[in-house]
């Protein structure tokens, strides 16, 4: 079940990254600058998009310069 949050959340422009080693995945957000880390990250990730489209409209109004 794991791989379907993963897609789900690529689907709402989530990304990867390695900190240390392969082991350790970052889930984060370019646009959000929300990261996630440990087994569920995938899952919180989906269920902040889910959630909270008006929370990512308001990060995005703050990034701007």
């Amino acid at each position: 079940a794991a791989m379907h949050w993963k897609i789900i959340a690529l689907a709402f422009g989530w990304r990867t990254a390695h900190e240390d080693d392969e082991y350790h995945v970052v889930v984060w957000h370019p646009k959000l600058r929300r990261h996630f880390t440990g087994a569920d990250a995938w899952r919180r990730a989906v269920l902040l998009s889910i959630r909270a489209p008006s929370a990512a409209q308001a990060d995005r109004k703050e990034a701007r310069p």
